[in-house]
């Protein structure tokens, strides 16, 4: 009996099978070929214009990263990122699509009255990578004019040379305005210290402590200096900076490390006063500091203030003139490799592979029908014959 056991095809079968077929699977191959063929011929030409720009931690502006502090926390990005991947970054931003869709009247052309709808589709036309081996990143755009598409690409590049140029700027301002306040603090209280230093010398008679006792004063007034600069500059990163910054923790690690060092002269400071109480109550006197212990250990509170309100005001006073010095820098943080020019060949649709795709997907499917055929006309051929026995 033919239908009782199911038998393997051979290749014999096989072939018989689409040689009975063969006019559908022509048909099938003809029409996707000739549709793919149309789509390809209809389809409007697609141009892509590339612009190419060095970050500048490759080039004579010096790392970016360097130039703009902590940004990278602002916009989200980790701290091991590359120049170049935070220009990607940056490229992508809402504030620099827009100025690119309202230049462009891109929503016009994209036929959308949702905002958030154009900038997925002039997304979807931006192409913008870094090189990994040179780090130089490409600024491409599609457009069907290749005018067009040049233009775009290198309006592209343009904000985002204002857009990094302005971060940079603001950033340095704002680091200046913070020293400038801490500077005028610092220097109140050097004046604070002077008066106060000058009023107990005038009481007090005394004019100056031993050799000793000011160097472990000079001590301490640095390292509480060092503790006032840490302070600030951790004040400063906890604006912007994650908790997990590598910067911040770093700045954390090193104030604990001076704390534990303040605390350690201070109680030599304190040892040191009581053996000068010491040796005057038994007659051992110092001549720099009178006869009564209560003057030394007043003497070394007013020359510790003022030496610390002295390195304060200098530190801050290095910072300040620093962050002027960085205000006053040339912010070129993106260089132009070459510019985007009008492209002369199309970058889509790729006509020949389109028809090629397409005519062998009809020859697949055309293939495949004849199988479910065969399979369905020798399903009916068995149910026949077991209805006729």
């Amino acid at each position: 009996m033919p239908y009782e056991e199911e038998q393997e095809l051979s290749l014999l079968d096989i072939f018989h099978i689409l040689w009975r077929r063969r006019g559908l699977i022509f048909l099938l191959t003809f029409l996707f070929g000739a549709a793919a063929t149309t789509y390809a011929f209809m389809a409007p030409f697609i141009y892509r214009a590339e612009c190419r720009v060095l970050p500048p931690g490759s080039g004579r502006g010096g790392g970016l990263m360097s130039q703009l502090g902590g940004f990278a926390d602002l916009v989200g990005l980790p701290t091991t990122s590359s120049n170049g991947q935070m220009l990607v970054g940056v490229l992508k931003g809402n504030s620099v699509v827009d100025i690119i869709i309202d230049k462009f009247n891109l929503m016009q052309e994209y036929e959308e009255e949702i905002r958030i709808n154009a900038r997925k589709a002039v997304l979807e036309n931006l192409e913008a990578e870094e090189d990994a081996k040179s780090g130089i990143v490409s600024v491409a755009f599609l457009n069907e004019d290749p005018q067009k598409a040049a233009d775009i690409a290198n309006e592209f590049v343009r904000q985002l040379q204002l857009k990094m140029s302005e971060i940079a700027v603001r950033s340095a301002q704002e680091k200046r305005q913070f020293f400038e306040a801490q500077l005028n603090q610092a220097q109140q209280q050097l004046i604070e210290a002077e008066n106060a230093m000058m009023k107990y010398q005038q009481n007090s008679g005394v004019l100056a402590l031993g050799s000793q006792t000011a160097s472990l004063l000079g001590s301490i007034a640095s390292i509480r200096s060092q503790i006032a600069a840490k302070n600030v500059e951790i004040s400063s990163l906890s604006s912007y900076a994650r908790k997990d910054n590598p910067r911040l923790k770093l700045a954390q690690s090193q104030l604990e490390a001076m704390t534990r060092e303040l605390h350690r002269l201070e109680e030599e400071q304190r040892r040191t006063e009581r053996r000068q109480q010491g040796r005057i109550l038994s007659g051992d006197i110092l001549s720099s500091l009178g006869n009564v212990p209560e003057i030394s250990v007043e003497y070394m509170r007013y020359e510790r203030d003022l030496r610390f309100a002295n390195v304060k005001y200098d530190t801050m006073l290095r910072q300040y003139e620093n962050a002027k010095l960085s205000e006053a820098s040339d912010f070129s943080t993106v260089q132009i490799v070459d510019p985007a020019t009008p492209p002369d060949w199309k970058f889509k649709p790729k006509r020949a592979q389109i028809m090629i795709i397409g005519t062998m997907l009809g020859f697949a499917l055309g293939v495949f029908w004849a199988f479910i055929s065969e399979s369905l006309r020798a399903s009916r051929a068995s149910r026949e014959y077991y209805d006729d026995d």
